[in-house]
């Protein structure tokens, strides 16, 4: 799991450095080829982020709605508890808003595209990016910690559950016998003459 995460984070780091160099270029056509190729990394870097996202930092998409389901059926209210995450603190259609716009935001790059025309300068589209990244960021932090509490009250849960079957499974001890004192132990004979 640490290594996936470091290549989650290498994925980000390319597209930074192809990027930089991309403005040291003046041939035309390596720049053209430099800008394919900053897209595809963009594309991989947003899509394995995405992906991450979802399934490790929220929890969430690691059930199927039928069948072979880790969870008790029970739990699920409904088919989206069921894909998402059994347990919605927010509600299904708040979840499944904040994926949507996360998704939107990770792909908020593509709007190089369009740079010329929606922005005055490059200065404005580099700030209007970093606001919707900032945005997104706040979202991703709801569920994300929403899914620690979860696992946090999990554990416990789970801690709970142990002992209480270790106490009932635990054998009945019957209380220790009364040990006899050094008088006891002696004949009755030996005692009946010490008393006369």
């Amino acid at each position: 799991q640490h290594m996936l995460n470091a290549i989650k984070y290498s994925t980000s780091l390319w597209p930074l450095v192809v990027s930089a160099y991309q403005k040291t270029v003046t041939n035309e056509k390596e720049k053209v080829a430099l800008e394919a190729f900053l897209i595809v990394l963009l594309a991989i870097n947003s899509t394995y982020s995405l992906a991450w996202d979802i399934t490790m930092d929220w929890g969430m998409m690691q059930n199927t709605c039928a069948g072979g389901s880790i969870v008790d059926a029970k739990s699920h209210s409904s088919c989206a508890h069921s894909v998402l995450r059994p347990k919605l603190r927010y509600g299904a259609p708040t979840s499944i808003g904040i994926l949507i716009v996360d998704m939107i935001l990770r792909y908020s790059w593509v709007l190089r595209f369009w740079e010329s025309d929606l922005f005055p300068n490059a200065d404005t589209y580099i700030l209007c990016t970093q606001f919707l990244e900032a945005i997104r960021r706040s979202l991703w932090n709801l569920l994300r910690v929403e899914w620690e509490h979860i696992k946090q009250n999990r554990g416990k849960e789970e801690k709970t559950t142990i002992d209480v079957e270790m106490i009932e499974q635990k054998p009945f001890l019957a209380p220790a016998s009364r040990s006899m004192s050094p008088v006891d132990r002696k004949p009755k004979s030996l005692q009946h003459k010490q008393r006369s």
